[in-house]
């Protein structure tokens, strides 16, 4: 896990949750693992109330709660700096993320109490807003906080609603006890990034701008 990676996680309260050790509940009748995958991805994706409430009712540990709320906070993307001053950009990114359809494709077992999922994701391609990006990049290594210029962000709040989507498949690891338990999210980084990515994708065009 990137170094970057792990601060996101730290940051959400996940780090810990994922190295906490797993205790039990009484049990309740499970869901099969496509429900359970596509649960993850509800509660990352849209942060649902409900789907949040039911993943920590799936989980039935201690700690399940905290951990499916930590999950949920991951989707809320309009608090990010960059859209601190700009209400109707956050406004449009909440609108367009509730369009999103990130569903489980395929499942591969490595083991028989592991899983690699692969999600394929619909999300928006903002790479047509790049000729304004290059202009007024977004500061992130200044002393204040990364935020938008007023021409990034009325360009944005524009194409975050007429953007194309662009299909992407995002691998997720899960791992279940060996008694058949509940199945753990391994690293929910990549689901997380993938979506930030596309929604927010000044940071990785500051490091690697596309030609």
């Amino acid at each position: 896990m990137r170094a970057r990676e792990f601060t996101a996680l730290k940051r959400l309260g996940l780090a810990a949750l994922l190295l906490a050790p797993v205790t039990a509940l009484a049990s309740a009748p499970a869901p099969t693992p496509g429900q359970v995958f596509d649960l993850y991805a509800q509660v990352i994706v849209h942060g649902d109330a409900a789907a949040q409430a039911t993943l920590a009712r799936y989980l039935d540990t201690d700690n399940g709660p905290a951990f499916a709320a930590a999950l949920a906070a991951a989707s809320h993307l309009d608090d990010a700096p960059e859209l601190a001053d700009w209400p109707k950009a956050a406004a449009a990114l909440r609108k367009r993320q509730a369009s999103v359809h990130c569903v489980t494709n395929s499942v591969r077992h490595p083991q028989t109490d592991s899983a690699d999922v692969d999600y394929r994701c619909h999300l928006p391609d903002l790479s047509a807003l790049l000729p304004v990006y290059r202009q007024h990049r977004v500061p992130f290594n200044g002393p204040h906080p990364p935020q938008m210029a007023r021409e990034l962000a009325t360009a944005y709040t524009q194409m975050i609603t007429v953007a194309p989507d662009r299909e992407k498949i995002i691998t997720v690891s899960f791992k279940r006890d060996h008694d058949g338990g509940a199945w753990h999210v391994q690293n929910p980084t990549p689901l997380m990034s993938g979506l930030a990515d596309a929604f927010l994708p000044f940071f990785e065009w500051n490091e690697h701008l596309p030609n």
